[in-house]
Protein backbone atom coordinates (compact mmCIF):
# COMPACT_ATOMS: atom_id res chain seq x y z
CA UNK A 1 0.00 0.00 0.00
CA UNK A 2 2.89 2.37 1.07
CA UNK A 3 4.36 1.70 -2.86
CA UNK A 4 1.23 2.52 -4.08
CA UNK A 5 0.97 5.51 -2.55
CA UNK A 6 4.57 6.38 -3.20
CA UNK A 7 4.33 6.15 -6.53
CA UNK A 8 0.76 8.15 -6.61
CA UNK A 9 2.40 11.15 -5.73
CA UNK A 10 5.71 10.55 -7.82
CA UNK A 11 3.34 10.43 -10.47
CA UNK A 12 1.57 13.62 -9.71
CA UNK A 13 5.17 15.47 -8.91
CA UNK A 14 5.96 14.52 -12.03
CA UNK A 15 2.72 15.74 -14.30
CA UNK A 16 3.05 19.19 -11.78
CA UNK A 17 7.11 19.75 -12.69
CA UNK A 18 7.98 17.75 -15.79
CA UNK A 19 4.08 18.58 -17.84
CA UNK A 20 5.78 18.26 -21.31
CA UNK A 21 6.37 14.46 -20.52
CA UNK A 22 4.28 11.97 -19.70
CA UNK A 23 4.90 11.17 -16.13
CA UNK A 24 5.09 7.21 -16.39
CA UNK A 25 8.39 8.25 -18.56
CA UNK A 26 9.45 11.00 -16.05
CA UNK A 27 9.07 8.51 -13.40
CA UNK A 28 11.17 5.56 -14.99
CA UNK A 29 13.76 7.25 -16.80
CA UNK A 30 13.79 10.56 -15.97
CA UNK A 31 13.78 10.68 -12.31
CA UNK A 32 16.64 13.37 -12.23
CA UNK A 33 14.79 15.77 -14.96
CA UNK A 34 11.57 16.13 -11.95
CA UNK A 35 14.49 16.50 -9.06
CA UNK A 36 16.23 19.10 -10.77
CA UNK A 37 12.65 21.05 -11.11
CA UNK A 38 11.66 20.42 -8.05
CA UNK A 39 14.52 21.92 -6.00
CA UNK A 40 14.57 24.90 -9.01
CA UNK A 41 10.71 25.32 -8.84
CA UNK A 42 9.19 23.31 -5.91
CA UNK A 43 7.14 24.58 -3.12
CA UNK A 44 8.49 23.35 -0.10
CA UNK A 45 5.66 20.54 0.90
CA UNK A 46 6.83 19.00 -2.76
CA UNK A 47 10.24 19.14 -1.97
CA UNK A 48 9.59 17.86 1.22
CA UNK A 49 7.67 15.20 -0.14
CA UNK A 50 9.89 14.50 -2.87
CA UNK A 51 12.56 14.11 -0.73
CA UNK A 52 10.83 11.36 1.75
CA UNK A 53 9.88 9.24 -1.13
CA UNK A 54 13.12 9.17 -2.94
CA UNK A 55 15.84 9.93 -0.34
CA UNK A 56 18.43 12.70 -0.81
CA UNK A 57 21.04 10.96 -2.87
CA UNK A 58 19.06 11.92 -5.65
CA UNK A 59 19.18 15.43 -4.70
CA UNK A 60 22.77 15.43 -3.90
CA UNK A 61 23.57 14.11 -7.51
CA UNK A 62 22.25 16.82 -8.86
CA UNK A 63 23.64 19.36 -6.64
CA UNK A 64 27.20 16.69 -7.88
CA UNK A 65 26.50 18.09 -11.73
CA UNK A 66 23.91 20.80 -12.03
CA UNK A 67 22.15 20.65 -15.79
CA UNK A 68 23.05 23.25 -17.70
CA UNK A 69 20.25 26.14 -17.27
CA UNK A 70 18.08 24.43 -14.89
CA UNK A 71 18.90 25.48 -11.42
CA UNK A 72 19.88 28.87 -10.17
CA UNK A 73 22.96 30.13 -8.02
CA UNK A 74 20.61 30.70 -5.43
CA UNK A 75 18.77 27.62 -5.33
CA UNK A 76 21.98 25.32 -5.43
CA UNK A 77 22.92 27.26 -2.40
CA UNK A 78 19.93 26.87 -0.72
CA UNK A 79 20.27 23.01 -1.28
CA UNK A 80 23.26 22.55 -0.90
CA UNK A 81 22.98 23.94 3.49
CA UNK A 82 19.93 22.52 3.36
CA UNK A 83 21.34 18.78 2.27
CA UNK A 84 24.01 19.18 4.98
CA UNK A 85 26.80 19.77 2.36
CA UNK A 86 30.55 21.33 3.31
CA UNK A 87 32.50 23.23 1.35
CA UNK A 88 31.95 25.96 -1.62
CA UNK A 89 28.49 26.16 -3.08
CA UNK A 90 28.24 24.95 -6.29
CA UNK A 91 27.44 27.31 -9.57
CA UNK A 92 24.56 26.92 -12.32
CA UNK A 93 26.10 25.94 -15.49
CA UNK A 94 24.78 28.21 -18.58
CA UNK A 95 24.18 27.57 -21.84
CA UNK A 96 26.74 30.09 -23.15
CA UNK A 97 29.07 32.05 -21.31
Amino acid sequence: MKHAIENKRLLELAAKYVWWTSPDITVSENIDKLVANVMELGTWDDAVALLDTIGADPFLEILDAPPIGVISDKSLAFWHHRLGREGTVPKSRRRFG
